[in-house]
């Protein structure tokens, strides 16, 4: 199975060209030109595997190391950031083998499957847009993680690999339209990010949650990551269904992320903070709380996954103040109030 998926990912561009469709398009020719094998990098194919086979219960390490072995590239990286994490060791870690050992099967998995997304877009540590991104994907996924270990839900592990990969999509688009990509990411936004999918269809022919989603589906991961991460913007349309849960945490994960951009627009932080109290039991002193408790985490997954996030915002502080700001409006006369989206389009209505 690992080597078919591996050799669908690494097939060779002279069999067919990159399509390059002019903009905006069909959803399936943006699939088409996005999902290219020659487009792809090279080991999600193996990462992705690894976290399938170390879910489960009856895993061995024998079966990881046997994955890992079929990518050296990965193993490389994976030694690197072994070592890097660990320098109490006695001596350095030298062998896929060795490290599994070492780290544990869930830090293993962990590290593949992070490790296997910097392929896929310049690592500039000077670039705003993608410690952004790196941001909200580790931010978003120690969040699903530590939600759902809250909420107790059967498999909090599958949450964080869903809530880091939940933007996957993104990536794809920029890499494959970067121009396109860097015109749309100038267009006035929502913090809430309610209407993205929406503008991204109108712009481009398809949203990143649907690409993820088909991506993450050829790579081989699981229907319940996979269907969860293509309605993380919209997770009413998966109400009634297996997936709406974490649907529903990817949303609000990503939402906590974003709280140094929501904190500015009191609409939008009311409607964070409701959410918070009535979909999650965190009403806002024990958000505050769970921020600070989570804060570190983000950090310290950062590094096991050598991913550069910038600084980590203080969660905890900027709730507490834009609480304080949200009394402070409204013990004051009525007056003009941003809301979320202003600008040339006017405002967006949040969802109810």
């Amino acid at each position: 199975m690992a080597k078919r998926l591996t050799g669908w990912i690494t097939r060779s561009a002279t069999t067919r060209p990159v399509p390059t469709p002019r903009l905006p398009t069909s959803r399936e020719a943006i699939l088409e030109a996005v999902l290219h094998p020659a487009s792809l990098p090279t080991h999600p194919a193996i990462a992705v595997k690894v976290v399938e086979v170390a879910s489960r219960p009856d895993c061995r390490p024998h079966e990881i190391v046997a994955l890992l072995n079929q990518d050296p590239g990965l193993c490389a990286e994976l030694l690197r950031a072994v070592n890097a994490s660990n320098n109490g060791l006695a001596r350095p870690v030298g062998s896929v083998d060795r490290a599994v050992l070492v780290v544990g099967l869930n830090r293993v998995r962990s590290l593949a499957l992070g490790l296997s997304l910097p392929a896929m877009r310049s690592q500039s540590r000077t670039d705003p847009a993608a410690l952004e991104h790196s941001l909200e994907s580790v931010g978003g996924a120690i969040f699903a993680r530590e939600l759902a270990e809250r909420l107790g839900h059967p498999n909090p592990n599958e949450d964080l690999i869903a809530g880091l990969l939940r933007d996957v999509g993104i990536l794809l688009l920029q890499q494959t339209f970067p121009k396109e990509w860097a015109d749309f990411a100038k267009l006035a936004r929502d913090p809430l990010r309610e209407d993205q999918c929406a503008r991204e269809r109108e712009f481009f022919g398809a949203d990143h949650a649907d690409i993820g989603a088909e991506a993450l589906r050829k790579w081989g991961l699981p229907e319940g990551v996979h269907e969860a991460i293509r309605h993380h913007h919209a997770p009413g349309n998966l109400a009634g269904t297996a997936f709406a849960r974490r649907a529903e945490l990817l949303w609000f994960a990503g939402l906590l992320t974003r709280l140094e951009a929501v904190v500015e627009y009191p609409a939008a932080l009311d409607r964070v903070l409701a959410v918070a109290a009535d979909r999650f039991s965190l009403p806002t002193g024990r958000l505050a709380d769970f921020l600070e408790e989570v804060r570190p985490k983000v950090d310290q997954f950062a590094g096991v996954i050598d991913r550069d996030i910038g600084r980590c915002p203080d969660f905890a502080s900027l709730v507490l103040h834009g609480t304080a700001e949200l009394a402070r409006l409204a013990a004051s006369p009525p007056e003009f109030v941003r809301e979320p989206g202003a600008g040339p389009g006017g405002p967006h209505r949040l969802p109810d």
